[in-house]
């Protein structure tokens, strides 16, 4: 689990996409979707990482199965729990 928001998240919760600063394609389409924790992973330099799945992504399932293209990636403080 990770503290967000004074929230523990975990796999399975819900949270508002709200990325910061980077401003990518994927950043603009996803910011304000709702998506669900699939993992929390830790990089080598310690940063931790939530990888989401969009929950009305019509190819959630292959977010689900970790393939690219349906499983993103945002730092805690770019999620807000719901």
């Amino acid at each position: 689990s990770v503290l967000v928001g004074g929230r523990e998240l975990r796999v399975g919760d819900r949270v508002l996409l709200k990325p910061t600063g980077r401003a990518d394609i994927f950043d603009i389409a996803l910011k304000d979707r709702v998506a669900i924790v699939d993992g929390i992973e830790q990089d080598f330099e310690d940063q931790v990482q939530l990888a989401v799945v969009i929950e009305d992504d019509p190819g959630r399932d292959l977010g689900e199965l970790r393939q690219p293209g349906h499983r993103f990636f945002f730092k805690p403080g770019e999620v807000e729990p719901l």
